[in-house]
């Protein structure tokens, strides 16, 4: 028990040390126009990159899950609420799976 608390502890200060490390660094600094526009599209591509490959084999059938995902895209690219992306595309796949 006291190795997986010594563990823990300095998993826990390692971790704080990389992320306060750079703020403390970098107090006061602007980054460039480019590092900010790169560190902007970051989250956007780490969402794709995680959700693609879970829309692509969440049903049986691609096609309906390409047909959902691109479903699900107009919605938010119209600024539709998410809980009406949501559950609509899911509605929307379930259709399709009912024909296909």
């Amino acid at each position: 028990m006291t190795k997986v608390l010594a563990w823990v502890l300095l998993v826990s200060v390692v971790t704080y040390l990389l992320r306060a490390l750079p703020l403390v660094l970098h107090k006061g600094k602007e980054p460039s126009k480019f590092i900010k526009s790169f560190l902007e599209y970051i989250p956007y591509a780490a969402l794709g990159g995680l959700l693609f490959p879970e829309i692509i084999y969440s049903t049986g059938n691609k096609l309906t899950a390409v047909i959902g995902g691109v479903f699900a895209s107009i919605l938010v690219l119209k600024k539709v609420n998410m809980i009406v992306v949501v559950f609509g595309s899911i509605l929307v796949v379930y259709i399709l799976n009912l024909y296909f």
